[in-house]
């Protein structure tokens, strides 16, 4: 098959295939990426970006699809992603993910790609948009629940914009996960202590952001309750509400949403989210266009829901398919 070229993709009948080699061949940088959602987090905010509900098939034990589309003023695109924890046991990956892209001016077919790179880098990446308009500046230390492919993202990504950043507090049900997650990251940032801990609470010791990832459970307890979030710290949900208690959320001074209609219609499903508290003070999108105020006190304590939405892998996924023009890389098929 002939590789991309960066030809206008209104002018070239075929799409672009990008395989995950494709994508991390590409190497975005963190940084980059939390740029880019957060260009996409204005457009919303300021009204010029459109983005339904996604909608969510869920199956046995946890299991999960969603499709997920979002038009920005410079991307168009969906993306269909499966959650299924009992692959673990099968020894398969839990996520796997189809994203595509289409030229917003003309509709042209552009780019189809795997979306499991995508998610990760976005999904870090979101948590590193909350520390930015929600953080502490001066956070030394952050705390991570859960180790997984999320948890090592949301670390680089944090580091990216956390200049002070000196130590990880890390946690997993797997002790070889949290070991993992400090071996891979430590030669990437040499300037940060990895600290394994014994329990989920200790990831919040001492922590002015705190990360959770873990896997999504009907059955199990969130295994972070009141009373641990430290003053002026900022708690960045990645696993809807599985790892924080209703009263923990409920102490928070403000609680935050990436897109409050997500939030809601979450909510409304019934399926999960019944817990959290009946305001949301403001999300990702107003924060980012500036309609509403991030930070005001050292010491608040905020909550940030973030259950990933589709802005940002039209973002991410338009970012790398613009690198990938401009390298040659991937594969053109015909429509």
């Amino acid at each position: 098959m002939e590789h991309g070229s960066a030809d206008h993709p209104s002018t070239d009948p075929r799409v672009l295939y990008l395989t995950r080699a494709d994508l991390e061949s590409l190497a975005l940088g963190m940084a980059q990426v939390v740029d880019a959602i957060d260009a996409a987090f204005r457009a919303k905010g300021r009204g010029a970006a459109t983005m339904p509900p996604k909608a969510s098939l869920h199956g046995e034990a946890g299991a999960f699809s969603q499709v997920m589309a979002a038009a920005l003023p410079d991307g168009l695109g969906a993306k269909w992603v499966c959650l299924f924890p009992a692959n673990l046991r099968r020894g398969l990956p839990t996520l796997h993910g189809l994203l595509v892209l289409s030229d917003p001016e003309t509709g042209v077919p552009q780019a189809v790609m795997d979306a499991a790179l995508v998610t990760a880098l976005r999904t870090g990446a979101s948590a590193a948009l909350a520390a930015r308009y929600l953080g502490r500046q001066d956070t030394a230390c952050i705390g991570v629940l859960g180790c997984g492919v999320q948890g090592r993202s949301s670390v680089r990504a944090l580091a990216a914009v956390l200049p002070a950043l000196r130590a990880v507090r890390c946690h997993d049900l797997r002790p070889e996960a949290a070991a993992a997650l400090a071996a891979e990251l430590r030669p990437e940032l040499p300037a940060v202590e990895f600290r394994r801990c014994d329990r989920p609470a200790q990831v919040c010791e001492g922590a002015g952001v705190v990360v959770s990832a873990i896997t999504m459970s009907e059955e199990a307890a969130p295994p972070l309750g009141a009373g641990l979030l430290e003053p002026g710290a900022l708690a960045v949900a990645l696993d809807y509400d599985a790892a924080w208690s209703s009263a923990a959320m409920a102490e928070c001074d403000r609680f935050v949403a990436d897109d409050t209609a997500q939030a809601l219609a979450t909510k409304a499903a019934g399926v999960r989210l019944a817990g959290i508290p009946a305001r949301i003070h403001a999300d990702l999108g107003e924060l980012a266009a500036g309609v509403k105020a991030g930070r005001q006190r050292p010491d608040e304590r905020i909550f940030c829901m973030n259950l990933g939405v589709a802005i940002e892998d039209v973002a991410v996924g338009g970012l790398a398919y613009r690198r990938a023009l401009e390298s040659g890389t991937g594969t053109r098929l015909p429509l």
